[in-house]
């Protein structure tokens, strides 16, 4: 490739950020084969709500790392090597005096169990902070994030609103009970569009209506939630992911 091509080929890069970003996250998505022989599992995280009033870690083995969740999209993605847990901690550094370096002390604040043979897990965070003690804890709640899982063109419906709840999309309708998951498929062609989405009561009335854009290329939870007051409308919340294209092959020179 002559230098002018090179040139180019990294300016384009450069000013299209979100193109290094698909290429990232298609490698997270489609591992190659020196990645797939890593052991352990890949995950990222989401908080239910936020924001955290400290830094929290998880461990790997004898290792802490930071982690950041967000609120409105995943986190960045970390693997688990070493661990079978998925535990979280607090970090505070305890000074020891006499001129010693202070030591850091790790509190566990949450802790779930890995899904078994599954590689690619969301961790959705749910803290909750002791009003006597002012601890901090976390639920957390472990999904399927692989694509075999969740494939490409499905919806994940997750009923947090504490009642059973009647599902109707793309013309199909489900029943999705309290604190329960249900995966559609939006049925959805390559040019993607809009599919309505309601939902009911065990009474059968309608509580919910909106139409949600499904991409062939993309897949998106939909968390449903208490309302707000007795008699208001759930609280729904939208978690989409657009999946990457493999990017095309640079030319030879």
């Amino acid at each position: 490739m002559s230098n002018y091509k090179i040139y180019i080929f990294l300016t384009a890069l450069l000013c299209c950020p979100g193109l290094l970003q698909a290429q990232e996250q298609n490698q997270a998505q489609n591992p190659s084969q020196d990645q797939a022989k890593k052991r352990g599992v890949q995950f990222s995280c989401m908080l239910w709500e936020g924001p955290l009033p400290e830094k929290i870690y998880y461990q790997d083995g004898e290792e802490y790392r930071e982690v950041q969740p967000y609120t409105t999209s995943r986190s960045l993605p970390h693997q688990l090597e070493k661990s079978t847990q998925f535990r979280l901690f607090t970090m505070e550094e305890v000074e020891k005096g006499n001129g010693k370096e202070p030591e850091l002390v790790y509190t566990l604040v949450g802790q779930a169990a890995l899904l078994p043979g599954v590689q690619r897990i969301l961790f959705i965070l749910f803290p909750t902070v002791d009003e006597s003690s002012k601890a901090l804890n976390i639920r957390i709640m472990a999904l399927d994030d692989t694509l075999k899982g969740f494939p490409p063109g499905s919806f994940r419906f997750v009923n947090f609103s504490g009642s059973d709840l009647i599902v109707k999309f793309a013309g199909i309708l489900k029943k999705i009970p309290a604190q329960q998951i249900t995966i559609m498929e939006s049925k959805i062609g390559k040019l993607g569009g809009l599919v309505p989405f309601l939902l009911g009561n065990n009474e059968g009335k309608k509580i919910f209506e909106t139409r949600l854009f499904a991409q062939a290329s993309g897949r998106e939870i939909v968390f449903i939630g208490k309302p707000k007051e007795v008699g208001g409308l759930p609280k729904v919340r939208f978690l989409p992911q657009l999946l990457p294209k493999k990017l095309p092959k640079i030319p030879a020179r």
